[in-house]
């Protein structure tokens, strides 16, 4: 990379520094250890499969865990390309300077509305549905939160650094074999459970990581198609962790099952293999209202029959679409807080949260 860019970096870094000293604690114990060894390994430029030295890691945490102590009041700071002054979430003028030069910044907010920051060499840039669609590789800044999809405005940013660490550990995940669907997934790419780590491997590797990142970019057209109003707010207004999980998981499915989404994309395509590794990446919130889903194809496992799928993702759609006409209905005539929440709960009920 240019050595002009060596100060817009370091302070791409410093605003990631800051959102994670504010923002840590909002992980659990597990999840923070598991986004920090990721973090350690984007920072180290390392491939996930790569040899950890435990020695080194706890080190790199401890330090890192200090250095946020002395920023919790720390603020984010402009960032300056070419004498100019950027806000931080400015990301059509950065980019429109940063994708001549081969790069892609972006930010946002993720996950318990933490601000997000990355910048990475810039694979590929078009356009969709009116959104431009940046496909970044190698990143040189990013924070704790992770997401290889991001959606941004008029901006699609899809990560093949944190999308490839994702599928790695759940290929950790299958070679445990007690997920048959995870196995079966990706053995519908040419793996299985007694590889070694190879060139060829890792070739495979890189190949499977841009073929589901298709996957990764329809759940953000479908997103997209789906947006109903007043979400945001609802997550601000309910101010829950819990209560986040069920709506972002809601918004989510809708987006997945939606006549936009990847997963009908997959049926269409006939592509099991992303199909089946999407249904079986499925957390648990969104585990429990795609069950017919997964049900019909386990099914079609054993028969081949996909039209059965595609019934069972549109009586999923159909349904979770009811819930969120209830939920948008309930928060616009709420006279108190405690109306939008109660509705919630009522809905959270009947997936028996």
């Amino acid at each position: 990379m240019d050595n002009s860019y060596k100060s817009f970096i370091r302070t791409v870094k410093f605003n990631c520094d800051v959102s994670d000293a504010k923002y840590w604690g909002f992980y659990s114990i597990c999840g923070l250890l598991m986004n920090l060894r990721t973090l350690y390994i984007s920072n180290k430029g390392l491939k996930p499969w790569e040899h950890i030295n435990r020695a080194d890691i706890l080190k790199w945490i401890s330090q890192k865990e200090n250095h946020w102590n002395k920023m919790e009041d720390a603020s984010f700071r402009e960032l300056k390309i070419g004498g100019k002054r950027y806000e931080p979430f400015d990301v059509d003028s950065i980019n429109g300077i940063l994708n001549s030069e081969g790069l892609v910044y972006g930010a946002g907010y993720g996950l318990f509305k933490k601000p997000s920051f990355f910048l990475a060499d810039l694979k590929s840039r078009s356009e969709m549905y009116g959104h431009t669609v940046y496909l970044a590789k190698r990143e040189y800044a990013r924070d704790l939160f992770i997401s290889p999809g991001l959606l941004q405005g008029k901006q699609i940013f899809l990560r093949l650094e944190p999308l490839r660490a994702l599928l790695w550990d759940k290929f950790l995940e299958s070679k445990a074999k007690n997920n048959p669907l995870l196995e079966y997934a990706f053995s519908q790419y040419g793996f299985n459970g007694e590889q070694t780590v190879d060139q060829e491997f890792e070739r495979k590797f890189e190949e499977l990581t841009d073929r589901y990142s298709h996957v990764v970019l329809y759940h953000e057209i479908g997103e997209i198609m789906e947006e109903f109003p007043g979400w945001s707010e609802m997550i601000y207004e309910a101010n829950s962790k819990d209560t986040e999980f069920f709506l972002r998981a809601l918004k989510d499915m809708l987006a997945d099952t939606s006549g936009h989404g990847p997963l009908k994309r997959s049926i269409d395509n006939k592509d099991q293999a992303n199909l089946g590794l999407s249904i079986a990446l499925l957390d648990r919130y969104k585990a429990k209202m795609h069950l017919p889903i997964r049900s019909a194809f386990e099914e079609f496992i054993q028969d081949g029959d996909l039209s059965l799928v595609n019934e069972a993702r549109k009586k999923v759609y159909a349904r979770l679409a009811l819930l969120r006409d209830e939920l948008v209905e309930a928060y616009m005539d709420r006279k108190e807080k405690d109306d939008l929440l109660n509705k919630i709960l009522e809905l959270k009920s009947r997936f028996n949260y």
